[in-house]
């Protein structure tokens, strides 16, 4: 399933899978002068490849390297010949992909190996250069695209949402609060965001996730010294947990969140 997008010069396309016609999962990857930004997961791969045809597509970034992110590789070197690039902390993953837990293999499909070129410290176009700014948290390879004349960040998933209420087994909130204020600092009037799409005031938008977060690790850091446990905490702040959690087994859920900003200080 495809659906492409414009924004002024920037083309985007939202990929997933579908079954019966309802798409399980959604991702964007955006192209901008030749340069295309993530290659979604490997279920769409194929029609990622057919889009691509016609588009004049002339190099590949990968944000980072996951399944969502980076999935389309393969069919994009092997069909179009196109260079790939990845930050270098993502370099050996790719090349030797781990087996996935079996929701994300259904929803996404399971990367193949591929071998790519490290990303330097900017990308260049014929006509824009993009800054790489890395921003981890959500992942330790995690980038950025900067674009500084245009003012566009291309954020890969690093903001997805205001609220955000679920969070990855692997992922840190410090690190990706620290990530978001780094971003923050560059000043961007666009971000191109992985799932919420075209962010038209991204400032004020990335200040409310972390007034958001912190606003809630403060409420769990009271709770806890009531003498609440995560679970209590989690179930007052955020409500019980939902089908994702139950399908990823824990690896996606509330708890995580509740955990790590319990772990978070806070202000760093």
């Amino acid at each position: 399933m495809l659906r492409a997008t414009r924004h002024g010069p920037i083309n985007g396309t939202r990929l997933a899978r579908a079954i019966l016609g309802r798409p399980l999962y959604t991702v964007a990857v955006y192209l901008v002068e030749g340069l295309l930004i993530d290659s979604g997961p490997p279920h769409t791969a194929h029609q990622l490849v057919a889009w691509c045809r016609g588009q004049h597509v002339q190099q590949v970034v990968n944000t980072h390297h996951h399944e969502d992110h980076a999935g389309g590789d393969g069919p994009l070197q092997r069909e179009l010949g196109l260079p790939v690039s990845a930050p270098a902390e993502a370099i050996p993953i790719l090349a030797n992909f781990p087996r996935l837990e079996p929701y994300r293999r259904f929803a996404l499909g399971q990367p193949g190996d591929v071998t790519v070129r490290p990303l330097g410290e900017q990308v260049d176009t014929a006509h824009h250069c993009f800054q790489v700014i890395p921003t981890p948290g959500h992942s330790v390879d995690h980038v950025c695209l900067f674009e500084r004349e245009q003012g566009w960040l291309f954020g890969g998933d690093l903001f997805i949402h205001e609220r955000a209420r679920y969070l990855r087994a692997d992922e840190d909130v410090g690190t990706l609060i620290s990530s978001l204020r780094r971003v923050l600092a560059l000043q961007p009037r666009a971000l191109f965001c992985a799932h919420a799409g075209l962010v038209e005031d991204p400032c004020r938008a990335i200040e409310r996730k972390v007034a958001y977060w912190e606003r809630l690790g403060e409420q769990a850091r009271a709770l806890r010294e009531e003498g609440l446990q995560v679970r209590q905490i989690t179930h007052r702040l955020l409500g019980r947990e939902g089908w994702i959690d139950r399908v990823s087994l824990g690896h996606m859920s509330k708890i995580n969140l509740v955990r790590s900003l319990l772990e978070y200080s806070g202000h760093g």
